[in-house]
């Protein structure tokens, strides 16, 4: 590994400025200046029929001293007039986008948006699922075929485990679904590929689950049999503990937390993975390995970093999410940073 990856790999986002990537000017409510590789999320409902501890998404929001319930448009032909307003609005940026939540396959809308997705033009398109209906059909059609139609690139599903039984301890269902099984997996990553969506399996690092270089090996090794070439291992993020109102999921955090430093010492020392790059976001650092063919990438996170960076750049916006009330936001909180502002 060069001296310069490994620098950064400690300092992280000391060495990130904004000011020296590419920013647009555009007129949202107020004249801002946007993040040239900015990723619009379409935020499609906070309901998930998962129970996890880690939720990211439940993260984000209580980290903020936030109830984690989204106000909603509850008309659906009013919610997709004012989604098509705001993708029209933001088309010269061109954008990516992503669908996420909450579990986004099981809104009602769901379908809807992925065919209003494929009107335009996006240059690339990703889902982030916990993948459990997959396969079930909408008035005939399976859920992966609607994205696969709509010319989906990317299929994120998180999997916290490869053994079943495990995953399933980890990623609960209250409802007794058994999740997104690796009978299930074994159809869908061959088919997403053959299709041309190409599926990549996300793990977040707990102890109670895979937390070091072996059980990742493991965990690869298992998925290339069903031809996956793209996994990603996240540690769990850093948040302000002064302002978490979550405190079950704050105290699994800590009880759970695995440090990517010292999985990367280890990752160092073996010669089966193969540093490629890493990319340092302006709260985010990656680092990317090739392990016998499969990408193999691995994230931390810091909330706490991303509120100081934006704080201290409130003119540029790095990210956009559209959330079921209507507000294009460049915050993840629906009330906060307000981009467009839904007036019904």
């Amino acid at each position: 590994m060069s001296s310069t990856f490994e620098k950064i790999r400690y300092t992280r986002q000391a060495d990130f400025d904004i000011k020296d990537k590419e920013l647009i000017d555009f007129q949202f409510d107020m004249p801002k200046k946007v993040y040239g590789n900015c990723n619009l999320s379409i935020f499609v409902d906070d309901y998930c029929n998962a129970d996890c501890k880690f939720c990211v998404a439940q993260l984000r929001y209580e980290n903020k001293s936030k109830i984690y319930k989204k106000e909603k448009i509850e008309d659906d032909d009013e919610y997709f007039r004012r989604l098509e307003e705001v993708l029209a609005k933001i088309a010269p940026l061109n954008v990516s986008v992503s669908l996420t939540g909450g579990e986004p396959t099981i809104s009602p809308r769901f379908v809807r948006i992925v065919k209003l997705l494929n009107k335009y033009n996006i240059r690339k398109k990703t889902i982030t699922t916990n993948g459990s209906v997959l396969l079930k059909e909408i008035a005939g059609k399976r859920i992966i075929d609607y994205l696969i139609d709509a010319k989906f690139d990317h299929l994120n599903i998180s999997k916290a485990h490869y053994d079943d039984s495990i995953n399933q301890k980890l990623m609960p269902y209250p409802c007794g679904e058994k999740g997104c099984t690796n009978e299930d997996l074994s159809v869908i990553i061959p088919y997403a590929l053959y299709k041309g969506l190409r599926p990549r399996l996300s793990c977040l690092l707990l102890k109670e689950g895979i937390h070091d270089v072996p059980g990742m090996v493991d965990y690869i090794e298992f998925y290339r049999k069903f031809g996956i070439d793209n996994v990603i291992f996240r540690e769990l993020m850093d948040y302000d503990e002064k302002t978490m109102i979550n405190l079950e999921k704050m105290r699994y955090c800590q009880d759970n937390k695995v440090r990517l430093n010292s999985v990367w010492k280890e990752v160092d020392k073996d010669k089966r993975f193969e540093p490629e790059k890493n990319i340092l976001g302006y709260y985010y650092y990656v680092e990317i390995y090739n392990y016998k063919g499969v990408a193999v990438c691995s994230e931390s996170a810091d909330l706490r970093v991303q509120k100081k960076e934006k704080d201290a750049n409130s003119d540029i916006v790095y990210e956009m999410i559209f959330h079921p009330n209507g507000n294009l936001n460049g915050s993840w909180v629906d009330n906060e940073d307000i981009l467009l502002k839904y007036n019904p």
